[in-house]
């Protein structure tokens, strides 16, 4: 009983560990690519799966004991919202670990290049279009790929408004 909650790995160890898996980890989900992220698939169910039991003992350091188990969690937990927090506060880091939206319509005409570099099909991008009530892809202004996988759709003479145009007059409202 008294070994249920100290863990058996040293607790810098697994500080380190859990920070080593986190960073690949997310290194690995943006190099896969927006459409995977905006697409969860059975496939990508089972994917996640089998990382997550993969990664274990390497989280872990083999250590079974609640303690060992809620410190790995914790930093992951503490990690996340770090790159959460980073992300909000500089651009630069958000660009980084989450990527750049990416443009695939403009003026009714497609960027196939940008279709081939995500490699999307035509008839995905017509389907992801009628899914927003867009018949044509000559309606559309522009269609953009966004960081975290879905379409963004600007139809022909919808002009955006400003940042100061949307802002409340309140600076902050709870209800």
């Amino acid at each position: 009983m008294p070994t249920l909650l100290v863990p058996d790995a040293p607790l810098w160890s697994l500080v380190l560990r859990g920070g080593v898996v986190y960073l690949f980890l997310i290194t690995a989900l943006r190099l896969s690519g927006r459409r995977e992220l905006g697409q969860l698939t059975s496939f990508d169910l089972v994917l996640l799966l089998l990382v997550s039991n993969a990664v274990q003992n390497s989280l872990n350091a083999g250590d079974t004991s609640l303690g060992g188990g809620l410190v790995s969690a914790a930093t992951l937990f503490l990690l996340n919202r770090a790159v959460g927090y980073a992300s909000w506060r500089w651009r630069w880091f958000e660009r980084l670990v989450q990527g750049r939206p990416l443009r695939l319509v403009t003026d009714g005409k497609v960027h196939d290049g940008a279709l081939r570099s995500e490699q999307l099909t035509l008839a995905e991008l017509r389907s992801a279009l009628r899914k927003q009530g867009i018949a044509r892809i000559g309606d559309c202004q522009q269609v953009v790929l966004e960081p975290d996988g879905t379409l963004t759709a600007v139809r022909v003479g919808v002009e955006p408004r400003p940042h100061a145009e949307l802002l409340h007059p309140d600076a902050y409202y709870r209800i």
